[in-house]
């Protein structure tokens, strides 16, 4: 009988209870993963009485009016917002002994809560949209059975290396938009399950791609995102260009092992660096070529300098607009990383045509592979008007 309860998800065998004799079963039944969504304590405590051995419980907001109790150091203006608000009692998940996949999301928790990483079973740890739920990095250290960690919208600190005590079990990490962590990427080079990672948006996250062996790092990685402080990172802003070319191959190489790595993403150099420039006077002209992004044509792939659009969009914003079919003559010459595809080979014909509208992009800086320095920018203005009139 139990073994015919455990195919059910947690509101059947509810209903199942009415008898006495399923009840007894009910109470030492493994329930199976189903994504069970807990809004109303009142359920929480039942299912907590009758079915102890859930293996999965997203804990929801409450509604309005409820909160679970605050936990160490909360947030002070949130206490005084919800001083009103009726007290639930979190510890309740603690009677939960079997559980390996927890989310909580949106959940009225504000503060530390050292018991929620005490969970020896869990595999699966989820935190969403909660603004005011503090936990530290470092906390992890009591999941050693963690394979998957998605963290979004949490005050979570502390540095990644402290993930190290989950090198041989981790597989996804995603903590996209954590701004309060820090650390070296690169410190999980050697996690050899990890097959997912994103720190996109993690600010305070660095390291160099340059810096990754193709054939001994990140080596299940299938999926990879990294964030502007990472030489490389989405949106990184460089400080020389010399360093450009080694970047953007070892980009190249990195998505040759990794296919679904995106390149529909731009970097540009920053207002910082030395051998950034504005021209004012020259409005009629391209702006100086700072964007950089990859190109394809057939199989081939390369990278190019590039002005943003008109109307202008200065540099030192945080987001860039390139559109070069509007802006004609905005691209330097393109920067091959692979050779040029074999004639009569398949492709060879769509390299071809996808060649010639590259090339048409090619205008005001034909035979500049770099930006070229601020003189010669204006004395390409100066020719170009000289040739005008």
């Amino acid at each position: 009988l139990a073994h015919v309860l455990g195919f059910l998800p947690p509101e059947d065998i509810m209903r199942a209870r009415l008898s006495i004799k399923l009840r007894d079963f009910a109470t030492t039944l493994i329930v199976p993963p189903s994504d069970y969504r807990v809004r109303r304590y009142k359920v929480m405590e039942a299912m907590a009485k009758s079915l102890p051995h859930m293996q999965q419980i997203t804990i929801d907001n409450l509604g309005f009016g409820q909160k679970y109790a605050d936990g160490v150091d909360p947030n002070e203006d949130r206490v005084k917002y919800t001083k009103d608000h009726i007290t639930r009692d979190i510890t309740i998940l603690k009677r939960f002994k079997k559980l390996r996949v927890l989310e909580l999301n949106d959940a009225p928790l504000n503060g530390r809560y050292a018991f929620l990483f005490k969970l020896p079973l869990l595999q699966k740890l989820t935190i969403v949209s909660m603004d005011c739920f503090k936990w530290d990095v470092f906390m992890l250290s009591g999941l050693l059975s963690l394979r998957e960690l998605h963290c979004e919208g949490s005050g979570v600190s502390g540095n990644i290396k402290d993930l190290r005590i989950l090198k041989d079990t981790l597989e996804k990490l995603n903590m996209h938009n954590c701004c309060g962590i820090e650390g070296d990427f690169m410190t999980l080079s050697d996690f050899r399950r990890l097959k997912m990672l994103d720190l996109g948006g993690a600010s305070g996250i660095i390291g160099d791609v340059r810096k990754i062996r193709i054939d001994d790092d990140f080596q299940a990685l299938e999926e990879i995102h990294l964030p502007k402080g990472v030489i490389g990172g989405k949106d990184h802003e460089f400080q020389f260009i010399c360093e450009v070319a080694d970047v953007m191959l070892a980009l190249h190489r990195l998505r040759q092992r990794i296919p679904t790595i995106s390149r529909d993403c731009y970097w540009k150099l920053s207002s910082a660096s030395p051998e950034w420039y504005d021209v004012d006077e020259y409005d009629q002209y391209p702006v100086p070529p700072f964007i950089i992004s990859f190109v394809q044509a057939g199989p081939r792939v390369g990278w190019r300098w590039l002005s943003p659009s008109r109307p202008r969009i200065r540099l030192n914003r945080a987001r860039i607009r390139v559109d070069t079919q509007s802006d004609r003559g905005g691209s330097c010459e393109v920067n091959w990383l692979d050779k040029e595809p074999v004639r009569r080979r398949s492709g060879y014909t769509t390299y071809i045509q996808e060649m010639q509208s590259i090339e048409k992009e090619i205008d005001f800086y034909k035979g500049y592979y770099r930006p070229p320095t601020a003189d010669e920018y204006k004395q390409l203005c100066i020719c170009k008007e000289a040739n005008t009139d």
